[in-house]
C-alpha cells in the first residue's frame, strides 16, 4: 500500500471515530512525530542507505549479529547467540 493510499484510508475513517478513539489516534501520531528535523548530513546518510539497499548492498541479520558479537566480545560480553 502506498503512502497516499494509507493516508486516504486513515482520513476516511477519522470522521466515524468517537471522541475517545480520535484522541487516541492523535496521541499516536504526536508520539510518532520526529523529535527534531534531520540535519543535512543525516538526510544524506539516509538517502545513501536507501540507495545501498536498492542496489543490494546490505548485510544479513546473521552478518550483523556476528559483527556486533565480535565487537562486544572485546569488552567481555558473551555472544548473543549460541
Amino acid at each position: 500500500m502506498s503512502r497516499i493510499e494509507t493516508i486516504a484510508r486513515i482520513t476516511a475513517r477519522l470522521a466515524s471515530l468517537d471522541d475517545e478513539r480520535l484522541k487516541a489516534v492523535a496521541e499516536i501520531v504526536e508520539a510518532s512525530a520526529p523529535i527534531r528535523d534531520l540535519s543535512e548530513r543525516e538526510r544524506g546518510l539516509l538517502a545513501q542507505s536507501k540507495a545501498d539497499f536498492k542496489a543490494g548492498r546490505y548485510h544479513t541479520l546473521d552478518e550483523v549479529v556476528d559483527f556486533v558479537d565480535a565487537e562486544l566480545a572485546a569488552l567481555g560480553v558473551p555472544r548473543s547467540r549460541k
